[in-house]
């Protein structure tokens, strides 16, 4: 339960979860494929997981590519939920669209 504790800095005092998130996408898929490693009895991932999907799904249609892609994967199939050598290929294919991607130089 203590690693579950950890997610209680992306509430407000409330117990809401920050409407900043929203605005960081990729902090939000993060945290999506985060919660997709819970345990019962941990309510707040529960919560975490209800926020992260209502938003991602909502944000995916404005997203541009390789962003969007990632996106839409993940809320079909988490990480956690998938079959690694089955999406280690397209996954690598979207790696090498995004901007930010490490180029490898021989």
């Amino acid at each position: 339960m203590a690693a579950a504790d950890t997610f209680k800095k992306f509430t407000d005092e409330n117990g809401s979860f920050k409407e900043c998130l929203i605005n960081d996408v990729r902090g939000m898929l993060g945290l999506y494929e985060a919660t997709n490693l819970k345990v019962e009895g941990e309510d707040i991932l529960d919560e975490a997981l209800a926020f992260t999907t209502t938003h991602l799904k909502s944000l995916v249609k404005h997203l541009d590519y390789p962003l969007a892609v990632k996106v839409s994967k993940a809320i079909y199939r988490p990480i956690r939920k998938s079959l690694e050598r089955l999406e280690a290929r397209p996954n690598i294919s979207i790696y090498q669209d995004e901007a930010s991607h490490t180029k490898l130089h021989y």
